[in-house]
């Protein structure tokens, strides 16, 4: 179970990320009902159908909540604060990249 929930944790900071970039988010999402769908979540598997069809949406009116993770269990418009937990995977993935190249 800690897997997955660690496997959440990187998908939700993806999803920071990738979310300003239509392809980007939309890939984030598929991922997520991937997980959902393998994890069994009923309630995951429907928020991340809602999500994947809000995308166009979205991106075409500009009204991307920000910091929004991108999980079922927050609202798909809520604009939300960066948590600390999101922001170390963002940072440690950033130090990877650059050690990387």
């Amino acid at each position: 179970m800690a897997q997955a929930e660690t496997a959440w944790d990187y998908l939700s900071a993806a999803h920071i990320v990738a979310q300003t970039d239509f392809f980007s988010h939309g890939k984030v999402h598929w991922t997520m009902l991937n997980l959902a769908i393998k994890q069994r979540d009923g309630r995951e598997i429907a928020g991340q159908v809602l999500r994947i069809c809000l995308i166009p949406l979205g991106h075409i009116t500009q009204q991307l909540p920000l910091g929004n993770i991108g999980r079922a269990n927050v609202s798909a418009f809520k604009a939300m604060p960066l948590s600390a937990n999101s922001t170390q995977l963002i940072e440690d993935a950033k130090l990877a990249v650059e050690r990387s190249t």
